[in-house]
């Protein structure tokens, strides 16, 4: 593919992403990420690079499939050169960008114990590219809010539905008195850094003028540490999980706090056999369901009241 003359400046997030990928596709890389369409591209040893978005899927070939030897360098880029300080987040599957764009590896992993400890041998890199749709969630503000306040809602949805783009601009709605009877203090537990796209704890991406982030942290370190010093009026946080997460939630609720997140599930039924996630719902933590589907850039929800 043919160098383009760009028609916006790239934003941190894909300068970022234009930095680690190989110079013999950076042109191509750029192209991608100008055309607005692109939603992942995934690099592969010894395969073509594929990409994935709105028009489909289609693989790229530029005189020779992507190599071992660019993995690796393609691996040290994404880790700023120092791998070892990155193992944790690598033992994790990703790896955050500049700007919140999200790399996930995957090679062959080392066990000790039961558990990930280094990841030897990188082979696969997807490249998920944070896109900012402002607006999205506009119309929809009447699911989130009860008489004008918002109330703890789950967001559900199978993966690649848009989840992360809505949260993220229901907080920037929230935050800045939309669909809300007036503007509220957010608090936005940005555990994988794509709500905010932080660079050095300052968000890339518009969360709102009232909004306080905590990014690349465990939810249930940030939550109740965000509870505590910022009393937010509302949390947003995605990708809920666990025990752990489940009692973060309900401290928060005891606190008078409202709570949205994110849940990958594709049903009422599927949304409630999730450990704690289920309990979450059942109890009263989370008022209301709203299951996700996305048509092009176009976000339709389906409320279900728990």
């Amino acid at each position: 593919m043919e160098a383009v003359s760009s028609l916006r400046v790239l934003n941190t997030a894909e300068q970022a992403i234009l930095r680690v990928v190989p110079d013999r596709l950076k042109n191509t890389v750029e192209s991608l990420l100008i055309s607005d369409y692109t939603e992942e591209i995934r690099f592969r040893v010894n395969r073509p690079v594929q990409t994935i978005g709105r028009r489909g899927e289609r693989l790229i070939t530029e005189h020779y499939d992507f190599t071992k030897k660019e993995a690796e360098s393609m691996l040290e880029a994404i880790c700023n050169h120092s791998v070892y300080s990155m193992e944790n987040e690598l033992c994790a599957g990703y790896v955050t960008l500049a700007g919140g764009a999200r790399v996930g590896v995957s090679g062959r992993p080392i066990f000790e114990k039961g558990r990930i400890t280094r990841l030897t041998a990188v082979s696969s890199f997807n490249i998920r590219i944070p896109r900012e749709v402002v607006g999205c969630a506009e119309t929809s503000m009447d699911m989130i809010a009860q008489n004008g306040y918002p109330i703890s809602v789950i967001i559900a949805s199978p993966p690649g539905m848009g989840k992360t783009t809505f949260l993220r601009d229901c907080a920037r709605c929230i935050s800045n008195g939309i669909g809300v009877l007036r503007p509220l203090r957010v608090a936005v537990a940005d555990e994988r850094n794509e709500l905010s796209g932080s660079v050095d704890g300052i968000p890339e991406l518009d969360l709102g003028m009232r909004t306080d982030v905590m990014a690349s942290v465990p939810k249930h370190i940030s939550i109740p540490m965000l509870v505590r010093s910022m009393a937010p009026d509302v949390i947003i946080t995605d990708e809920m999980a666990g025990e752990q997460d489940y009692l973060a939630v309900s401290d928060a609720a005891k606190y008078g706090v409202a709570v949205i997140a994110s849940v990958h599930a594709g049903s009422g039924s599927e949304l409630r056999a999730k450990p704690y996630i289920g309990a979450a719902i059942s109890e009263g933590l989370f008022k209301r369901a709203l299951f996700l589907r996305r048509v092009g850039r176009k976000i339709n929800l389906l409320a279900v009241d728990s």
